[in-house]
């Protein structure tokens, strides 16, 4: 039986966008708005009731540097709870430097971008749901990037990058976040990206390829089958290779080793760097996914289920 996933909607999330105020009369007015200071700058907007905060900006957040004399914009392009389509970005952003021109905040160049968030939203039926996010725990990601999880049952699949806590690819529950209806009954799948300054203008960042390249990047790429075995299965299953020839006794005996460590979670301590890259790259062509301590075992058509999500990005570029 195919395991059903209707992709509901394809499109930008976040964008925040850098904009250089030199040379413009917005910085007295920037310098005479309400502000809470913060690591990313004075965030702008007013203080409510019961400790709230009223964004200067609607719902995208606003944080003032005046050392640099850059504003940056934490945008939410489209109404609440919806993605902004890719061929809409730009047009979206035009119309919110008009409402930001309306406030004297005008700058003399165009913006750039500094994070992108591109997501897919599908329904499905609460099982399913569970397998996807079960499958991409297992998974392997590329670039030596890593996976970590989050809540009881997990909700929650981080893709992060090798030697930091920068998260590049986010898979999660929407109604779990959301509080409403089934749970595991709506996967969001998001792929994140942030750039220095000026190193992404937003005439590139939105055209529709963009986002569509930096989705597929973070999912196309991962092994079609993941299958993260029990230790007696696993024996079985290489004694099987092996005796079938798939494997010769070598990397059958090469693997066994590697994934036992990777479950007690000793393998990255006991390979160089060069060798236990080499070792991941080896177990995901062959289709074993990660052995992480404490996970339970897993066997997923991992292509299967991602397809209904990748058709949703190609046929959105397409539209």
């Amino acid at each position: 039986m195919s395991r059903r996933f209707t992709p509901l909607q394809y499109g930008v999330d976040d964008i925040t966008l850098g904009f250089d105020m030199s040379g413009s009369g917005a910085i007295a007015c920037l310098n005479e708005v309400p502000y809470r200071d913060t690591m990313r700058g004075r965030m702008l907007g007013y203080p409510a009731s019961y400790g709230a905060w009223v964004h200067y900006l609607g719902r995208s957040v606003s944080f003032w540097k005046p050392d640099t004399r850059r504003l940056y914009v934490q945008a939410k392009l489209a109404p609440q709870e919806q993605l902004c389509p890719p061929q809409q970005v730009i047009p979206e952003v035009e119309a919110m430097k008009e409402r930001m021109a309306f406030l004297g905040l005008m700058s003399r160049e165009e913006p750039w971008v500094t994070r992108l968030d591109v997501a897919v939203d599908a329904s499905c039926s609460p099982a399913d749901g569970k397998l996807l996010l079960d499958g991409l725990a297992a998974a392997r990601p590329p670039n030596g990037w890593r996976t970590t999880v989050e809540g009881t049952p997990m909700s929650t699949v981080y893709f992060r990058s090798r030697a930091s806590q920068t998260v590049v690819a986010r898979s999660y529950c929407r109604n779990l976040k959301l509080r409403m209806g089934e749970p595991f009954g709506l996967i969001r799948l998001e792929a994140a990206d942030r750039f220095k300054p000026r190193e992404l203008m937003l005439e590139a960042a939105g055209h529709p390829n963009f986002a569509a390249q930096l989705w597929e990047s973070r999912f196309v790429g991962l092994a079609s089958r993941v299958r993260r075995l029990g230790r007696e299965r696993q024996a079985e299953e290489l004694s099987a290779r092996m005796v079938s020839g798939e494997l010769r006794h070598g990397e059958a005996e090469r693997l066994h080793l590697f994934l036992d460590l990777e479950r007690l979670g000793l393998a990255e301590g006991s390979y160089r760097k060069p060798v236990y890259a080499q070792r991941r790259r080896e177990a995901a062509r062959l289709g074993y996914g990660s052995n992480d301590p404490c996970r339970e075992p897993v066997e997923v058509e991992l292509a299967e289920l991602l397809a209904p999500y990748v058709g949703a990005v190609r046929e959105g570029v397409a539209a």
